[in-house]
């Protein structure tokens, strides 16, 4: 058969051709295209501590681009460490809203195990900068996962402030964590107390609590040990003597949780709660 058109199979070769070109480039520059996110778990204390490196130094700029805020929206003023007053930087890492939708694992010889969700928001409060001592925002919200859908139930919640101060005679760094415990009265560990017929004074959550916690401030991590605890008076007694609280940031994504403590009823150290968080904002 004679081919009535014999430039067609040529103009369609080089149809296909630039199609396919186009096609490789759009799919090779998806790949290296860099995502709007940290690679490098350090960036929120290297731009905290001095900002003109997302723009001076090649290591920040290339590993902090969320942080540098050199892509995606604006970072809200509450997160953004650039804004941190000097005796804050250190603890830059702590910035951020942090979630587990269901990693959170409670145990305890007085308790029956159980899994639970946990949204943890520490933010920059919004006096940080002219405050004498600058603080940040502390709130911690855990709900029972085996609920239906809908509205979280409650199971626990913490509302405080971090703060830092410098021992100039040790040449140590200190943080402080005070907090005050929610009393809705709607605690998990009380009500399976009760089930498994264990006095809730054993438990630790209970309701309407008052803590203040301080630690030595390392690289990414720092140990709370309990100062001192005080309760509403129609509150039950504390069966808490000792208590350690331990964030550990493991990368630029997640934030690692624990808490120990000694109690009337163990006697010794024993691990309560361990929970690892995912950054979810900025």
């Amino acid at each position: 058969m004679i081919n009535r058109f014999p430039w067609s199979s040529s103009v369609y070769f080089c149809h296909l051709l630039i199609i396919s070109i186009v096609i490789f480039h759009t799919s090779s520059d998806a790949k290296i295209a860099p995502k709007c996110r940290d690679t490098d778990m350090n960036c929120a204390v290297w731009v905290a501590s001095n900002s003109s490196d997302c723009e001076n130094v090649e290591l920040v700029s290339s590993h902090c681009l969320r942080t540098c805020q050199s892509c995606g929206e604006p970072i809200d003023p509450k997160y953004d460490v650039k804004l941190l007053p000097p005796k804050l930087k250190s603890i830059a890492w702590m910035v951020g809203r942090w979630r587990s939708e269901f990693g959170g694992k409670a145990f305890f010889p007085t308790i029956p195990k159980f899994t639970y969700g946990e949204q943890v928001d520490i933010t920059i409060a919004d006096n940080a900068e002219d405050a004498r001592t600058p603080l940040l925002n502390y709130t911690a919200f855990a709900w029972d996962i085996n609920m239906p859908d809908g509205d979280p139930t409650e199971i626990h919640s913490e509302n405080g402030y971090i703060a830092i101060d410098y021992d100039k005679e040790q040449e140590k760094e200190y943080v402080s964590l005070n907090t005050a415990m929610s009393n809705d009265g709607k605690n998990q560990e009380i009500s399976e107390a009760l089930k498994h017929k264990i006095p809730p004074e054993s438990t630790f959550y209970i309701v309407g609590f008052m803590t203040i916690e301080e630690g030595e401030s390392g690289p990414n991590q720092v140990k709370f040990r309990l100062q001192r605890i005080g309760r509403i008076s129609f509150s039950h007694d504390s069966a808490v003597r000792i208590m350690f609280r331990e964030w550990t940031l493991l990368d630029e994504n997640r934030l690692e949780a624990r808490l120990l403590m000694t109690t009337t009823i163990t006697r010794r150290l024993m691990e309560h709660t361990a929970v690892i968080y995912k950054k979810i904002y900025p």
